[in-house]
């Protein structure tokens, strides 16, 4: 097995690194001490630099403006992105993948020229609504609710925890438009445009880390969207929203990882400088196997996500699982090591003017977004269990 990268994957990461370290890394401080308004600012002049790189278009077709490479070489992109700024890894994935994905997978000629190229462009930001107050883990018990009303849908519900709510000028909506069927078959993907009569957007919530990723509810009011509006078919927008999710449990764990190196490269950086006793507290076995133990968790969390990647891009069928796997590893890792290196840092970790603090808060969340840890662990041994029963 050839774990080397291809001449092209090296110069992404080469490339990425440079222009993210020099443009990105250091409005991270900025993006999460900023106050709402200048955080929208922000965080859309970070997403139309990544634009500039051509990381929102690795997703997408060329016919589109994209340059659709390879789900490996968006991992290695996504780390360095993570790495410099977690916000607007969030923020971005949101737009070109969580929104993008489905549209790329599902969605008709009109819907993809309408909108892809935009969003490809940084011009236009997307976000996905799926999660409701009362739906979170449990994806399937939402209440919103689609009507047909001749040639228009009318929509009726909520959606909360929504990534780039208040900056999204569209939304990929999921609704129950018979809920009878149950949501195998009655519930449908809409494209809500934010002009959309009878949509709102709430006030941005005051989250504890990704703080420079504006985050809100959604509110929908007998909002009527057109027929076009209807993403693939009518009743196959919970599985739709299923499959994206594989895309963005390794978009979560690829964060995460992005975190946890950030993590490592401070702690050695620090524990380098600090001294104590007379020599830097790096030569001491407390701090040093910290760090070995960094190092370890970081290779294997980078190589399942390769190995989800490469499965989902080879449409193995064991790929949903390897991304439970490695989103699981990943993210519960990253929390780990965010710890360590802010326990390397002693007092000094504590302090919002050393980024450890800042990778500390941000790396809770991978434990919980796109599915929790503990859904998982459902997933995983759901497939567990089938396999020894054959």
């Amino acid at each position: 097995m050839d774990y080397s990268f291809t001449d092209e994957q090296l110069s992404i990461k080469q490339n990425f690194a440079h222009f993210c370290q020099k443009e990105i890394a250091p409005r991270a401080p900025l993006l999460d001490r900023a106050s709402e308004e200048e955080v929208q600012k922000l965080i859309k002049e970070n997403i139309k630099k990544l634009a500039s790189i051509g990381y929102l278009g690795m997703y997408h077709e060329e016919e589109y403006g994209g340059t659709n490479v390879d789900l490996i070489s968006q991992v290695i992109a996504g780390e360095e992105v993570a790495k410099a700024c977690a916000s607007s890894f969030l923020s971005a994935g949101a737009s070109c993948g969580l929104f993008g994905m489905p549209l790329k997978l599902f969605g008709t000629p009109e819907q993809k020229k309408k909108y892809l190229p935009g969003i490809i462009a940084g011009d236009l930001i997307g976000a996905f609504g799926l999660t409701e107050p009362e739906a979170g883990t449990d994806a399937a018990a939402i209440r919103t609710t689609a009507v047909k009303d001749g040639n228009n849908w009318i929509l009726n519900g909520s959606k909360t925890f929504i990534t780039n709510g208040p900056i999204a000028d569209v939304c990929l909506v999921m609704a129950y438009n018979d809920k009878n069927a149950g949501p195998g078959a009655g519930v449908t993907a809409f494209i809500v445009e934010k002009s959309a009569p009878g949509f709102k957007v709430g006030k941005s919530f005051d989250k504890c880390g990704f703080r420079g990723s504006p985050t809100s509810e959604i509110f929908l009011d007998d909002c009527t969207v057109p027929e076009s509006a209807v993403l693939g078919e009518v009743g196959r927008g919970f599985i739709q929203a299923m499959q994206t999710l594989e895309f963005g449990r390794i978009g979560m764990a690829t964060v995460a990882l992005g975190i946890a190196q950030a993590c490592l490269e401070e702690a050695n950086k620090y524990s380098k400088e600090r001294k104590a006793f007379g020599r830097p507290i790096n030569r001491y076995q407390e701090i040093s196997f910290k760090l070995a133990d960094m190092m370890i968790m970081i290779d294997i969390a980078r190589l399942l996500i390769y190995r989800a990647a490469y499965a989902r891009q080879m449409h193995d069928p064991e790929a949903a699982v390897y991304a439970s796997c490695a989103k699981l590893f990943a993210s519960e890792s990253a929390t780990q090591i965010a710890s360590m290196a802010v326990q390397v840092h002693g007092g000094y970790g504590y302090i919002k003017e050393y980024p450890v603090e800042r990778l500390y808060r941000d790396a809770k969340l991978g434990e919980i977004g796109e599915g929790t840890s503990e859904i998982q662990r459902v997933l995983i041994a759901r497939s567990i269990l089938a396999k020894c029963a054959k």
